[in-house]
């Protein structure tokens, strides 16, 4: 990876968090797989089940390190998506870890996923209960997309209110 831009580096920073947990999940099975051919000399058995279990986070952590990889795929024009990142039109909420250019929405914080604001319909707030709201955003076929939650009292209005007239104002 040769990261040249601020706006690359910034994208790289925002999956850190995923990174490292692909990276321990690399050492975890990798760890059981060397486990298991050294415990093929004493428990047969015992070393075959560590090997399945490697074996099977082998294959869940690489499938989850390609998607990773995909994640840039919907930016058709990586140059501008990097150069947004940084530009002063960009809304970025930290706690939160959303950022929200003119043509885009990258979410950071458990998963990383980036819209296409273009290819959404609507922005909608939805209630959860009394106390708490969710912000999406809605597609052109109908599936929501949640961006934020918010819990009465929890410190996060001030920003639900800012992501939420941002994205209102760009998707349209």
């Amino acid at each position: 990876m040769n990261i040249q831009t601020a706006g690359e580096q910034k994208y790289y920073n925002y999956i850190e968090a995923q990174v490292k947990k692909l990276r321990t999940g690399m050492i975890v099975w990798g760890s059981l797989l060397a486990v298991a051919l050294i415990g093929m000399f004493s428990d047969m058995r015992l070393a075959l089940i560590l090997a399945v279990v490697g074996v099977a986070l082998a294959v869940l952590n690489l499938k989850s390190q390609q998607a990773l990889k995909e994640k840039l795929d919907v930016v058709e024009d990586k140059e501008e998506f990097f150069r947004q990142l940084t530009d002063s039109e960009s809304v970025e909420l930290k706690e939160e870890q959303i950022i929200i250019t003119k043509d885009y929405v990258l979410l950071g914080k458990d998963k990383v996923n980036i819209y296409l604001l273009s290819e959404m319909e609507k922005v909608e707030v939805g209630l959860q209960g009394k106390m708490g709201k969710a912000l999406f955003l809605t597609d052109r076929q109908g599936k929501r997309h949640e961006i934020l939650t918010c819990v009465k009292g929890d410190g996060k209005q001030e920003d639900f209110d800012r992501a939420y007239r941002t994205m209102n104002e760009r998707v349209r």
